[in-house]
Formats: C-alpha cells, sequence, structure tokens
C-alpha cells in the first residue's frame, strides 16, 4: 500500500457536513490502496469555540502573565480538539483511527516559541499504529522541543506538520486539502476566474507564500523542496487532482508572470506582490508602476529584496479594483 499523508484545514472541519466529506476521502484512499496518515489544523477562525485565535484571546485577561510557553501550549489546543473529533468521526464511520499529539507521533521541534522548525521524525511510532490497522490522525501546528515543551510553528503550520511526517516516512505524496482546486494565480476571492495551476516547482510555491499567498505555508514548501517530496493542494469539495508541486525538472518552465499573491497590512489596507520567474521580472516592474501612477487607486510601491518580484499598499477601498486591474495588464502582456 502506498503512504499518503492528507493535511485537513480549517474549511475541511467547519462542520459535520464538510468533516462527512472528509471521512469520504479517506474512505475512498484506503478502498483504492492507499495507507493514509492525516494531519489536522484546528476548526474554524476567531469567535468559533476552538479556533486558535479564539483560544488565545482567553489569555488576554491575563496578560502579564501570559508567557511564550503559555500561548504555545494554548494555541496547540485547537488542533488537539480537532484530532479527537476526526478520530471519532471515522471510527463511528466504520474506519479505526487514533488521535495523536506531536509528542505521541515523535515529531521534534526547536527554534522560538511561535515560530519553530520540524526537526527529525521517528517514524516507528506512526508505522506501529498503521500496522495495527489504525489511521493515525495527528495534531499539526506543533512539535516538542528537547525539554518536553510544545513549540508551535507559525501559523499555517499544519501544513509544514504534514511535510514532516512524510518526509520522515517516506510517502508517495502529501496531499493539503483546502476550500480551493489547486494554487491560482490569484486568490479567486480577489480575482476571480484567475486560472489553476497544474503543476509549480518548490521555488516558484515558495516564494509565492513568502510573499503573502496564504494557500500554503511557506516552510512547507522550503522542506518539501530539500526532501524532495511532491505535494499536491487539493480540494476538499471538488474532484481533481488539484496543482502538483515538485521539483524543475526538465522540460517544465515556470510562466514568466507566476502570480499575484495579497495580504493585509497591520493598521490596514492590503500588501500586493506579483511574482515572476527567476530573471524574467525585469522591466516588468516599471510598466507596472506606470499603470499604479496613473491608476488614481492609491497604490503605492514597496521595495522587496526579491529582484523577480514588485509590491504595493493599496488602500482597503480601492484593493479588489487595483488587484484585478493589475493582474490582467500582466496577465495579458506576460
Amino acid at each position: 500500500m502506498s503512504l499518503i499523508i492528507q493535511k485537513f484545514g480549517g474549511t475541511s472541519l467547519a462542520d459535520s457536513a464538510s468533516r462527512e466529506i472528509l471521512a469520504s476521502i479517506v474512505a475512498r484512499s484506503i478502498g483504492s490502496g492507499e495507507s493514509p496518515v492525516l494531519v489536522v489544523s484546528a476548526m474554524g477562525r476567531r469567535g468559533d469555540p476552538y479556533a486558535t485565535d479564539t483560544l488565545l484571546d482567553l489569555l488576554n485577561e491575563y496578560p502579564e502573565g501570559a508567557d511564550p510557553l503559555a500561548a504555545d501550549l494554548m494555541a496547540s489546543c485547537g488542533e488537539v480538539v480537532s484530532a479527537c473529533l476526526v478520530a471519532a468521526l471515522l471510527n463511528a464511520s466504520g474506519i479505526k483511527a487514533i488521535p495523536m499529539t506531536a509528542a505521541g507521533a515523535g515529531i521534534t521541534a526547536s527554534g522560538p516559541f511561535g515560530d519553530a522548525m520540524p526537526g527529525t521524525l521517528d517514524p516507528s511510532r506512526l508505522e506501529s499504529v498503521i500496522r495495527s490497522g489504525f489511521v493515525p490522525v495527528v495534531a499539526g501546528f506543533q512539535g516538542i522541543d528537547g525539554e518536553g515543551r510544545v513549540l508551535t510553528l507559525g501559523r499555517g503550520g499544519s501544513d509544514t506538520t504534514a511535510v514532516a511526517i512524510g518526509a520522515g516516512m517516506g510517502a508517495e505524496y502529501v496531499d493539503i486539502y483546502k476550500d480551493v482546486p489547486g494554487v491560482a494565480k490569484a486568490d479567486p476571492r480577489l480575482v476571480p476566474g484567475a486560472p489553476f495551476m497544474t503543476y509549480l516547482d518548490y521555488d516558484s510555491m515558495f516564494r509565492l507564500a513568502t510573499h503573502g499567498a496564504r494557500v500554503l505555508h511557506d516552510k512547507s514548501a522550503l522542506l518539501a523542496k530539500s526532501s524532495r517530496i511532491r505535494m499536491r493542494v487539493r480540494s476538499t469539495f471538488q474532484k481533481g487532482e488539484g496543482t502538483l508541486i515538485g521539483p524543475l525538472e526538465a522540460g517544465f518552465f515556470p510562466p514568466d508572470f507566476i502570480g499575484l499573491s495579497s495580504s493585509p497590512r497591520p493598521g490596514g489596507g492590503s500588501k500586493l506582490t506579483a511574482v515572476f520567474a527567476r530573471g524574467r521580472g525585469k522591466g516588468k516592474a516599471e510598466r507596472a508602476r506606470s499603470f499604479a501612477a496613473a491608476s488614481n487607486l492609491g497604490a503605492l510601491p514597496l521595495e522587496s529584496l526579491d529582484p523577480d518580484a514588485f509590491s504595493f499598499v493599496c488602500p482597503e477601498k480601492t484593493a479588489v479594483e487595483f488587484a484585478r486591474a493589475l493582474f490582467s495588464i500582466l496577465e495579458t502582456t506576460t
């Protein structure tokens, strides 16, 4: 049986209907001869009972007493809840499953609280569970340091947990299940109709994520590159192969214009970054800056350390209009 790591994000866990779809995906995987290991994120967003921000907000009552250790331990609880709930669902569906924390799964981590990196995985614990006929359901976003403390891996870190497990166990694929059918050249909620890509090399995915594309955790792309493990970004709610992320193989060339990332700015507004293939961004920045200056939409250029990416900051009220216009220009002229 081929080993597959399946990571499910918060939207795949948000309600009972979504969780039933998750269970059907696992059942199909087993039925096709695969051996899945699940990694789960916390459920929902701030305001939902077990969302990470909701849990961290509880500490605001005692701000002077909540040190980074307490914050990381609190933040890790949402994934533990998800692992227990999903394991219970699978067991009720006739699929034997066991929930596991990072400690139980043997996931180590090192670095600062809130932004640690996963370490070497001892696969024997997960392999033992699989040999016993159970599906491991692992709490993502966390690892255990040498002193037994819980460290979290940064927001979106469950993606990185999945890659770390996949690399440590020699999985065939790491499948990242989202509410979109792959990696698009822009956030579809910002730029409707932005095309989804069938293949993307590790470096291009890492650069998109680093510049703000939230479809994948940047550390996960970096770890996938170093371990040479293939990833697929797929939809929980639509059938399809999604976007395959792998090495820059002979015969494959990234598109000149890789994509337009977007991220909120502290204090308001949005940051938009156009990312180009290595060595192919020269000359594009001036065209975009000329458009921004003439658009009267309040978009201002930002300096970037990446010579093949250029960024703008936009007021919130004009960010959507500017993003769509900029994307149209870059997609049709490169």
